[in-house]
């Protein structure tokens, strides 16, 4: 059942074994999955079953960099279905490497394992719609090996894969779940703007939410889980009163640190030696249609020797904006994604961190204008290709039932030759954090203000795996990488932006002293109060976390279960 809070009293209190703050993705999983055991679940969601900019507003940060940060309207989603309903699909794990002891990458220790979080991957899966738990071409006999012909494993590979969800918007293909669940309640156009906790400080006792229009009500539960994303978790815990005075969760002053995401960006083109025809550049479909995209990845062997970041890289199209690749396709593209159609194309938070991403007048007219023409030639010299390319990717994209492809590229490069798009983990750093301002919300709740810092050993990281791409090409005899510029450490400075990724601010621990929230992802010290979100993660690795947290969200899934399971009483 769905109901607005609009239609609730003010001053109205209600129950349920379980509360989840957030009808995001995390959300949504763990009320279907504790709810389908027989319990009942609250479900309380900012937005509405519709978007609405109004409560969009509340998500807005008071002060961050612009110039390394993404603006929270486009990062984050207050709506039925969270990020989910502006996400691009792509589905990935980390690695086994990501959870063994680095000494390089200091103080970082994972309560859990690899082979704990393994057998959720599948489960994972069938939540996301991206088909089976298959991520490296072994896995997948009916694909080439390899990237490109004669390229073997070695200190690198090229036969891990990335999968792509069914377009899926959590909203769109849960909603009638949601509806029709006799044990979940979603609330929509609800708040929580503080966690009430005991006077022992052992549990919490309720959660206090607001509406828009100034009503309270009060949720209790026997259990709470906070899955309202990685900034807006920890933005309500460190709004929320801890038992000694403090924000709810810094027993440790590790609350709103470690704040990170990804080194992401192009700072060469690799050339490959091989026939051009047999470089796998595209989409790939695994046996069920599902899409899937092949990498240049690092073997953690090399990685611990090298003392290296998780990093991979992915062939990509040119610089869209760069109207001298003479290409109609890629201009087209462009000029679509400059239009005033561009958000019903890709959502702001993709454009804005693509090359030649935007929106229109952020440049200066006369120069504006001179590229605006110079595409339009390029689209009038190939417009029959052009044509052919808006037709059959309009359909496969948009309106083609089933799996939707999830991006394209314009053409096989004939120079065999190809953008190398890096996405690079960001080491950890306790002084990148977040932390609350006086400036307020319309429901009262302080603003964010976003300090998210890169540094040296970033970029370090970065030039160290591209060198490493560098020799296992030439070694093999299959290709080389290409700097665009000169000074590529300069490039990488000027590329790295964070924000669509929120990790790390409410991190785990297997001691209070080290982090935030336990192995079970429950605030330390407190027996019913938990965070499922990416911000519990203690690493970014290559991958985008939402596959993570979603198997993380299942595994405390289970575990709420069994602690209803053994103490069956509904709090009254």
């Amino acid at each position: 059942m769905i109901t607005s809070a609009d239609a609730i009293p003010s001053g109205s209190t209600l129950t349920a074994d379980l509360a989840v703050v957030g009808a995001g993705p995390v959300g949504i999983a763990i009320a279907i999955e504790v709810a389908g055991k027989g319990f009942e679940v609250l479900l309380v969601e900012s937005g509405y079953e519709d978007f609405d900019s109004n409560t969009q507003q509340l998500a807005e940060a008071a002060e961050w960099n612009t110039a390394v940060h993404t603006p929270m309207y486009m990062s984050v989603r207050r709506q039925l279905g969270g990020t989910s309903t502006i996400w691009g699909g792509r589905c990935v794990p980390y690695d086994r490497v990501d959870f063994e002891r680095r000494d390089y990458i200091s103080n970082v220790t994972w309560p859990v394992t690899y082979d704990e979080l393994l057998p959720y991957y599948q489960r994972a899966c069938s939540w996301l719609q991206c088909g089976r738990a298959a991520f490296d071409a072994e896995q997948m006999s009916h694909l080439p090996p390899s990237m490109v012909p004669g390229l073997p494993e070695g200190i690198a590979s090229s036969s891990t894969f990335e999968r792509w969800s069914l377009s899926t918007n959590f909203a769109r293909e849960y909603g009638d779940a949601l509806k029709r669940s006799p044990r979940v309640r979603v609330i929509t156009g609800l708040t929580c703007t503080e966690v009430i906790c005991g006077l022992d400080g052992r549990r919490a006792e309720s959660l206090d939410c607001r509406t828009l229009e100034g009503k309270r009500v009060s949720i209790q539960a026997r259990s709470y889980v906070l899955a309202c994303g990685g900034l807006e978790t920890t933005r309500l815990l460190l709004a929320s009163r801890g038992p000694h005075g403090g924000a709810l969760g810094d027993h440790s002053g590790h609350l709103g640190s470690w704040y990170m995401g990804h080194v992401a960006g192009v700072i060469a083109n690799v050339r490959f030696c091989t026939p051009p025809r047999h470089t796998v550049f595209g989409y790939e479909r695994d046996t069920d249609g599902t899409y899937v995209r092949r990498r240049l990845s690092i073997a953690s062997e090399t990685q611990r020797a090298r003392e290296l970041p998780n990093t991979i890289a992915f062939l990509a199209n040119p610089d869209l904006a760069n109207h001298r690749h003479r290409n109609g396709i890629l201009s087209f593209a462009h000029l679509a994604l400059r239009s005033p159609l561009a958000e019903l194309i890709s959502p702001a938070a993709h454009r804005f961190s693509a090359p030649g991403g935007g929106v229109l007048g952020q440049t200066a007219d006369s120069t504006f204008q001179a590229s605006v023409r110079a595409h339009l030639m390029n689209v009038a010299r190939d417009f029959p290709s052009v044509a052919r390319f808006a037709l059959t990717f309009g359909i496969r994209r948009f309106l083609v039932g089933g799996r939707k492809v999830p991006g394209f590229f314009s053409a096989y490069s004939g120079e065999n030759c190809y953008p190398l798009q890096y996405s690079g983990e960001q080491i950890p750093n306790r002084q990148s954090r977040v932390s609350l301002v006086s400036d307020r919300d319309s429901v009262g709740m302080p603003r964010l203000n976003i300090g998210l810092q890169f540094s040296q050993a970033d970029v370090d990281g970065i030039l160290r795996c591209h060198q490493v791409w560098d020799d296992y090409l030439r070694k093999n005899g299959c290709g080389r990488l290409e700097y665009v510029s000169p000074d590529p450490s300069s490039v990488v400075w000027s590329t790295m932006s964070g924000g669509t990724h929120q990790l790390g601010t409410t991190r785990m621990a297997s001691k209070a002293e080290d982090g935030v929230v336990n192995e079970q992802l429950a605030i330390h010290g407190m027996a019913n109060l938990f965070v499922a979100s990416s911000s519990v993660l203690l690493t970014s690795s290559q991958a985008n976390p939402t596959f993570m947290v979603i198997a993380l969200a299942l595994r405390l899934a289970d575990q709420l279960t069994k602690e209803f399971t053994s103490s069956p009483t509904l709090i009254v």
